[in-house]
């Protein structure tokens, strides 16, 4: 065999070989993610301002079964000021987060009279290892939470959603069993998983190759990252919705927060939209600082009717 023949050949076994690891590494980083040591999440929340008064708060930890009797891990927070007030939120934290991710916007609905269930997503935080499919599957494990929380606090009167990117994804994901919620602020959202990690492989020219990661997905990990797609959930549903989304954003680019709130807007549903300028991916409550965006909740909430 011509040696230009064999080298060829060699060129292109080596392409196939990066090629497969390449897919395979990407998928396993959405499907298997490398999570945040919990001291090194809190100690990044107190070093950037974002623990403010938790401290002091009430807590109480419990368990909650949530798809296939898969077990989350949850914690109670309130004060004496917000028991009692019918008032409540479940906040969905972010992709290689945890319930410690939450506390941020604890705070925030503390301060407007919301007591606060923060639990960790799918193979998150204390929960044991098991696929992650940013939105999709974990979103039935919402829909326990939401159940447990209507049996477990027998004074709900208000119950909304908060979420972080992959939380945010959670909520929405949510509405196509139509939960017995109020509102849903929508922090950094993406319109689907298969779409964002495209943009980012548009910022280094490797968009093509997409498709050999989604396969990767489906073959090693049996996920479709194509079915987890918020934007096909919102149509039909009624459900206030408040879209933050930093103009910074890099990772999740600002049109899909625009692409999110136009199509609630075509539902005839209240929605809001809020650009936190200098702000990048999951940081618009840094950015904005508390007590702006404890207004913007409060506002929203005020202009949707919700008291």
């Amino acid at each position: 065999m011509h040696w230009a023949v064999i080298v060829l050949i060699a060129v292109i076994a080596v392409f196939l070989i990066g090629l497969v690891i390449f897919s395979w590494r990407n998928a396993k980083a959405s499907v298997k993610p490398r999570l945040i040591p919990k001291e090194r999440e809190i100690a990044g929340n107190k070093k950037r301002g974002l623990w403010l008064d938790y401290d002091s708060y009430d807590k109480q930890d419990y368990t909650i079964e949530g798809k296939d009797g898969y077990i989350l891990h949850a914690t109670f927070v309130s004060t004496p000021q917000t028991r009692g007030t019918g008032k409540y939120v479940i906040i969905c934290h972010g992709h290689t987060s945890s319930r410690i991710g939450a506390v941020k916007y604890a705070n925030c609905y503390i301060k407007l009279g919301f007591s606060c269930i923060t639990y960790d997503a799918r193979t998150h935080g204390d929960n044991k290892p098991d696929k992650c499919t940013l939105g999709n599957v974990e979103s039935e494990d919402l829909i326990k939470v939401i159940e447990d929380t209507g049996s477990r606090f027998t004074d709900v009167r208000i119950l909304g959603l908060q979420g972080e990117s992959m939380g945010s994804s959670t909520a929405l994901h949510s509405l196509r069993f139509d939960p017995k919620i109020d509102f849903i602020v929508s922090d950094c959202c993406f319109i689907g998983t298969y779409e964002v990690i495209r943009d980012c492989y548009k910022n280094i020219h490797m968009q093509a190759l997409m498709p050999f990661v989604w396969l990767a997905g489906k073959l090693l990990y049996k996920v479709d990252i194509k079915k987890t797609n918020a934007l096909a959930c919102l149509k039909g549903h009624k459900t206030p919705i408040l879209f933050i989304h930093g103009a910074g954003d890099t990772f999740v680019k600002p049109y899909n927060a625009k692409t999110l709130y136009e199509e609630a807007k075509r539902n005839g549903v209240y929605t809001e939209l809020i650009y936190v300028e200098g702000a990048g991916h999951a940081m618009s409550r840094q950015m904005a600082g508390f007590e702006q965006y404890t207004a913007y909740i409060e506002n929203f909430l005020n202009n949707a009717g919700i008291t």
